[in-house]
């Protein structure tokens, strides 16, 4: 099997567990295999986790994606998020309301939104990440939502994102 037919069913297999439209990916194959490939490899950053919680790394990635995407790639990670043992309740929370959220994962979803924003991150936010979390954290947490924009970009370069659209929680 050659490298371009292994590359169609992980992307098959991919949908197939998701519920996900990968078309994208599929003409990204088609277009340039060597591209492909490179998108591949980046893959195990987007889902790189060692140094946050769960928690954390799970809201900061669901709270980019409101800022950077609100369609199919956040309803992706919310499963992927479900799959991985984030409690249906703060997935809610932080589509929702960042009020309901305990305060240190409102400030989370705050810092995550802002690091996606044009504006950046608020001084008095960026000193109590700071005093909460290592260097290597806080780069963790920029290598998860810098990870998670890539996405919606490809999609929005070649205009295959989706409008605006209700997220269902609920899905599993």
């Amino acid at each position: 099997m050659n490298t371009t037919s292994k590359h169609q069913q992980a992307i098959d297999a991919f949908e197939s567990h998701y519920q996900y439209d990968g078309s994208y990916m599929r003409e990204l194959l088609a277009s340039s295999p060597t591209a492909y490939q490179l998108f591949s490899d980046f893959l195990p950053l987007a889902h790189y986790r060692e140094q946050l919680t769960l928690e954390d790394y799970w809201l900061a990635k669901i709270a980019a994606l409101q800022t950077a995407d609100c369609g199919a790639c956040l309803q992706l990670n919310i499963k992927m998020a479900r799959e991985q043992g984030l409690p249906n309740a703060l997935i809610r929370m932080v589509i929702k309301s960042d009020a309901a959220l305990p305060e240190d994962l409102k400030q989370v979803a705050s810092y995550a939104r802002q690091l996606v924003g044009p504006e950046g991150v608020d001084k008095e936010l960026m000193q109590h990440m700071r005093k909460r979390y290592s260097q290597g954290q806080l780069l963790e947490f920029g290598l998860c939502v810098a990870s998670a924009t890539v996405f919606p970009m490809i999609k929005r370069a070649i205009g295959a994102t989706q409008s605006c659209s209700v997220i269902d929680t609920e899905l599993a």
